[in-house]
């Protein structure tokens, strides 16, 4: 049912996201109430529209994130805030704009809100085959900067192909040997990776992590900044998705789709963090 300012949306594709094995594990948001469903980011149809929501109506086919503190998207249905949904465009599918949606959204809060970055610059970007880091490196490079991201060589084609200018081989290379004078760095890894990202900045460089808690590592030199990118929910920040989307400059990600029965395995994979792009629950 829908209350005032919500719709109810039949889903038809949820996204896996690392926080959800971290949730079922407690290591993240630890649980007091029972049962309870997981899940952040989800495409689908409005099938109910609440009292004062006059933007939206039945049937029109829509993504989205769920509001900081609910979660819920591992379902058939889902009632949330009319304003922090947004209408799907028909270049995607459910399945591709689940996938862009709080990775999405991640990105753009960091590469445009937090580091600000400007055509001319580098960034480097760690963990680049990932489902937030894919998109930033698109982002980046839509952005006219110079995008050096690190992974393993397996995902080299997969990264040039969304526009890295350089790769670096984590398994074979220390970046830090091969990677200076930066203008901004954007680690989604975390532990040494995270602290160990400031060496390549130029000073009065920045650095921005998702993959470290709920606050930036401190940095080891007083030239540079550190900072968490804040990711709010928002129609507006969906709609950059879109119009990235119309314009080409950012494809839908690599994924690999499961049904909701096959929960376990998604996670399993989830869990080892070597895939590439994102995973993806079909659900109707």
């Amino acid at each position: 049912m829908a209350t005032s300012g919500e719709v109810v949306v039949d889903i038809v594709a949820a996204s896996v996201n690392g926080a959800d094995w971290k949730v079922r594990e407690g290591k993240s948001n630890p649980l007091s109430r029972f049962p309870h469903i997981l899940g952040r980011d989800f495409s689908g149809v409005v099938s109910a529209v609440g009292k004062g929501v006059r933007d939206l109506r039945v049937g029109d086919e829509v993504f989205g994130v769920c509001d900081v503190g609910q979660e819920g998207a591992y379902a058939e249905k889902i009632a949330i805030k009319a304003a922090i949904v947004a209408k799907k465009t028909d270049r995607l599918s459910h399945v591709d704009a689940a996938a862009l949606a709080l990775a999405g959204l991640t990105a753009i809060c960091a590469i445009e809100d937090t580091l600000k970055v400007k055509a001319g610059e580098t960034i480097l970007i760690q963990g680049g085959a990932g489902g937030v880091a894919s998109f930033a490196v698109q982002l980046a490079k839509h952005l006219g900067a110079r995008v050096i991201t690190t992974a393993s060589a397996s995902n080299h084609d997969y990264l040039r192909k969304i526009g890295a200018d350089e790769i670096i081989d984590y398994n074979a290379v220390d970046f830090t040997k091969v990677v200076r004078d930066c203008d901004a760095a954007f680690d989604t890894v975390g532990g040494d990776v995270a602290q160990r990202s400031f060496t390549v900045l130029r000073a009065g460089g920045r650095a921005a992590f998702i993959a470290s808690g709920a606050q930036a590592p401190k940095p080891d030199r007083s030239d540079v900044v550190a900072l968490r990118p804040s990711v709010g929910r928002d129609r507006q920040h969906l709609e950059r998705i879109v119009a990235l989307v119309a314009l080409g400059a950012v494809r839908p990600l690599e994924i690999t789709c499961y049904q909701l029965s096959e929960a376990v395995a998604a996670h399993k994979v989830s869990e080892s963090r070597h895939f590439r792009g994102k995973l993806v629950f079909q659900v109707r």
